[in-house]
């Protein structure tokens, strides 16, 4: 069976979620599932090796000039994820934030590049909640605080040719660091019903992309 092919990549899932357990009705039995321990040992293998480190090291040393972030949620997904943001005025006072990132599967050899976009609007309160004043909104002496407040952030696998650069490096680090490959979207939606995947939150059943990485690869720190 050809590694990348949908029977390999159902496989690797199959592999590390059990079937028959729903969340709601029995999960303590799913827990006690061989694949659930397998599910359990992958992360632990990934956050104890070297290889991540490596590759936020490596991620650094590529782009010197950018803001870094790591994105990875232990346990609660089956991916590690990091990205590179940066943010731009826009002409009404907000800020666009950009996040250029990556997720790479714990339970199968497969990394996936996406960006993010994010407009944050400001706000102002009366209150001192954020962590440092507005420098100025009325006269030197106004008491009020900015803040922010955030839009949905929006997902595409199609990223803009104004990051094509970025996202080729991106890709290049984590082939180099870690001798992944670019999991096939055209798989990303083929869905595992009865398959019970522990941090999944949809009701219908749940697909490759959402076993092998996230259900959530939009919302980013």
């Amino acid at each position: 069976m050809t590694e990348g092919s949908q029977e390999s990549l159902i496989e690797f899932a199959q592999r590390h979620y059990p079937t028959g357990f729903p969340v709601e009705e029995d999960e303590p039995a799913h827990q006690r599932t061989p694949e659930h321990a397998r599910f359990m040992a992958a992360w632990d293998k990934a956050l104890n090796g070297p290889h991540w480190k490596n590759l936020m090291k490596g991620l650094k040393r590529a782009f010197p000039d950018e803001n870094i972030g790591n994105g990875t949620q232990p346990y609660v997904s089956a991916c590690m994820r990091c990205f590179l943001y940066r943010t731009e005025p826009l002409p009404g006072g907000e800020r666009l934030a950009t996040r250029i990132a990556a997720a790479v599967s714990v339970l199968a050899p497969f990394y996936i590049v996406y960006v993010t976009t994010q407009v944050w609007h400001p706000t102002y309160t009366e209150y001192p909640t954020a962590a440092a004043p507005h420098p100025k909104r009325g006269d030197a002496g106004d008491e009020s605080f900015h803040l922010q407040h955030f839009s949905p952030p929006q997902l595409t696998f199609d990223p803009p040719a104004t990051v094509r650069q970025e996202v080729n490096a991106l890709e290049h680090q984590i082939e180099e660091v870690l001798g992944y490959r670019r999991f096939p979207l055209a798989f990303a939606g083929v869905a595992l019903p009865g398959l019970q995947v522990g941090f999944f939150n949809g009701e219908d059943p749940p697909t490759l992309l959402d076993a092998l990485f996230s259900d959530n690869l939009a919302y980013l720190p």
